[in-house]
């Protein structure tokens, strides 16, 4: 019997990451900080991985990537890397959640976890995770908001794991708060564990549909924003 063989790609930031994960298990992961662009690396890393571990992409039984929120161009080369493959190999391929990658990364049962991610312009990406569930699902907001929500969710002095590179951002506004800080340091998913929920997801028949699945930016783009603004002009 084959061993079942999962990969994990991660391009939600300026790193690349990807892992091997074999029958649940991580057996190879790869994380690159690199000038260059995801395009430029991807796949050179992905070939690095494969020979290092003894395989080819045709021994892959499924794949799973982030898919937001995160930084636009980033997203979209590893989403499109995963469909390439998905396709030619004939394979399934299930989107993760960059924020609940990123909390399972922190604390594996999930509870009283933070995702933050810079979002730049006073903004961050959060989502909030109790006992594993989202009681802030994935937003963009203020920091100074998001404290407030979090304090409304979490009353009394609790201690609360920040995760994600927009922690720095907020953890002086929930000390002032009154919130017990735990500061992993950790700011990227690890690849291993998109690949493992991947594969626990896929095996129960939750593959996503591949030419549906699609970035979760939940802030449109500049182009996006400029067509709106060039549509009001010309009104």
């Amino acid at each position: 019997m084959n061993p079942v063989v999962f990969l994990g790609i991660e391009t939600s930031g300026t790193s690349t990451g990807l892992a091997l994960a074999v029958s649940g298990r991580v057996v190879a992961e790869m994380v690159e900080h690199s000038s260059c662009g995801h395009n430029e690396v991807l796949m050179p890393m992905l070939d690095r991985l494969l020979k290092g571990s003894g395989m080819t992409a045709r021994d892959l039984s499924g794949i799973g990537v982030d898919i937001g929120p995160g930084m636009f161009t980033s997203l979209r080369v590893g989403l499109s890397t995963a469909k390439g493959l998905a396709v030619a190999h004939r394979i399934p391929v299930k989107g993760i959640n960059t924020l609940w990658s990123l909390a399972r990364t922190a604390r594996v049962d999930m509870d009283k976890v933070l995702s933050v991610m810079d979002a730049r312009k006073h903004q961050v990406y959060a989502a909030l995770y109790l006992e594993g569930r989202p009681a802030i699902p994935p937003s963009i907001i203020g920091p100074e908001q998001l404290v407030s929500e979090v304090r409304t969710m979490l009353p009394g002095r609790t201690s609360l794991v920040l995760a994600g590179s927009g922690a720095s951002i907020c953890a002086d506004l929930f000390a002032v708060a009154g919130l017990e800080l735990q500061l992993t340091g950790i700011e990227i998913p690890s690849p291993g564990v998109v690949a493992l929920e991947a594969a626990e997801r896929i095996a129960g028949g939750m593959a996503d549909d591949v030419a549906a699945i699609k970035p979760l930016y939940l802030r449109r783009t500049d182009a996006e924003l400029a067509r709106e603004q060039k549509l009001k002009l010309d009104s």
